[in-house]
C-alpha cells in the first residue's frame, strides 16, 4: 500500500536542446529562437511518463473519472539544454473530500524534485494534483 511520504518513482532525464526548442515552439515561448534555457513549464515533459504510470499502475485510478488539478513549479535555477537531471517523485497528499455538488473526490498530490546529476543541487520542484471523482452513487 502506498502512503503519504513514499517515493513513487526515480529516473534520470537528459535535457536535449532539440526537445527544449520543440517545446518552446509548441508553447510559443520566446526561447524558441534556440536559447538553451527551457521554458518554465518544461518539467511537464520530464514528468509525463511518471504521471501516466501514477494514474494507470501505481495508484490504479479510473482514468474516466480522473482529471489533472493544480500544478506548480518552484525554480532554484533554470533548466538548460545539456542538464542531466535525477528525478524523484513522492506522494505528498492523498485525501478524500465531499464535492460541492455532492459525491466524493480523491485528491492525490505528488511532488517531483529535479536534481542536477553533475553537482547534486536542487534545480526545480514540481507539485501536481490529480483528482479522481467518486463513482456514480458514491
Amino acid at each position: 500500500m502506498i502512503r503519504v511520504g513514499d517515493i513513487l518513482d526515480e529516473w534520470e532525464f537528459q535535457v536535449e536542446a532539440g526537445k527544449v526548442r520543440e517545446f518552446a515552439r509548441a508553447v510559443q515561448d520566446e526561447h524558441a529562437n534556440g536559447s538553451p534555457i527551457a521554458p518554465p513549464t518544461f518539467p511537464v515533459v520530464i514528468s509525463a511518463d511518471f504521471v501516466e504510470r501514477l494514474v494507470t499502475s501505481l495508484l490504479v485510478l479510473d482514468r474516466s473519472r480522473t482529471v489533472h488539478g493544480e500544478q506548480t513549479y518552484e525554480y532554484f535555477r533554470p533548466i538548460v539544454a545539456g542538464d542531466l537531471l535525477r528525478c524523484r517523485a513522492r506522494l505528498v497528499g492523498d485525501e478524500t473530500k465531499t464535492g460541492k455538488r455532492g459525491g466524493t473526490m480523491r485528491i492525490i498530490t505528488t511532488e517531483v524534485e529535479f536534481v542536477s546529476a553533475t553537482d547534486g543541487t536542487l534545480v526545480c520542484r514540481e507539485t501536481m494534483a490529480s483528482i479522481e471523482k467518486g463513482a456514480a452513487g458514491s
